[in-house]
């Protein structure tokens, strides 16, 4: 790989991130989130689930995923309740309140879905395949360092 291809994989990274922050920033603030606990509202709105499910949703460790919700519990968007069946996982639901933010959320998010749908098919299907493409990568990228102390 030459240097102009290190950098440029660097610039492609921070340049999604950054563009995707100046996009959706202003909207999960407007509701006092990061985009991250927005993305976990977003989830709950759809239905409940466990600390591990957000985990993997957030694509972090359930310790701190658990923090990420006890944090959104504490300002009053969730509630935790330990299963019945097995005390050790913990269920989240939104309250009145998390399910407000969401929806007012989605309601502003709805404006880029609309943009998007008004895009050429042969765009949103090249769009779509993009995004596919580079999950694989990131996510093939993650496992061939994984555990790999020497990175840094």
């Amino acid at each position: 790989m030459s240097e102009t291809e290190r950098i440029s994989v660097l610039t492609m990274f921070q340049t999604l991130k950054a563009k995707t922050s100046r996009l959706l920033d202003p909207v999960v603030q407007s509701e006092n989130l990061t985009l991250l606990q927005a993305c976990v509202l977003a989830h709950l709105y759809r239905q409940d689930a466990a600390v591990g499910d957000i985990s993997e949703l957030a694509v972090m460790d359930q310790a701190n995923a658990s923090s990420l919700c006890k944090k959104l519990e504490r300002e009053g968007f969730l509630t935790r309740t330990r299963r019945a069946e097995d005390r050790r996982v913990v269920i989240l639901s939104l309250t009145p309140k998390g399910r407000e933010a969401a929806e007012r959320l989605q309601q502003r998010l709805n404006h880029f879905l609309e943009l998007l749908n008004d895009l050429p098919t042969d765009a949103k299907e090249e769009l779509l395949r993009g995004y596919h493409a580079a999950n694989q990568m990131l996510d093939y990228l993650f496992e061939q360092t994984k555990g790999d102390q020497n990175i840094c």
